[in-house]
C-alpha cells in the first residue's frame, strides 16, 4: 500500500495513475474545473479537470478530513 509520502515523490502521471485506482467519492466544481475526489486507503486525492480541454491539470494528496469540507457544502439532506 502506497503512502501520502511516497505518493508525493511520483511524477503526475503515475499520481494520476494510483488515484484512477482508487475509490472515487465525490465531485465538485471549483474555479470552473470538475474536481474528483478520491479514496486511496491511508488518504485522498484529488484530480483538477478541465472539462473543455479534456485535461487533467492538477492532483492533490490529502490526509486531513478538514480537506474534505469543500465536498459536504454538496450534500443535500432529506427532512425526517
Amino acid at each position: 500500500m502506497l503512502t501520502l509520502q511516497e505518493f508525493n515523490m511520483l511524477n503526475t502521471h503515475d499520481q494520476e495513475e494510483h488515484i484512477w485506482n482508487g475509490t472515487f467519492l465525490a465531485d465538485r466544481e471549483e474555479n470552473g474545473l470538475v474536481v474528483r475526489l478520491y479514496s486511496l486507503n491511508s488518504f485522498y486525492g484529488e484530480v483538477f479537470y478541465d472539462a473543455h480541454t479534456n485535461k487533467v491539470l492538477r492532483v492533490k494528496a490529502f490526509d486531513t478530513t478538514s480537506q474534505l469540507v469543500p465536498y459536504l457544502a454538496h450534500i443535500k439532506f432529506s427532512p425526517q
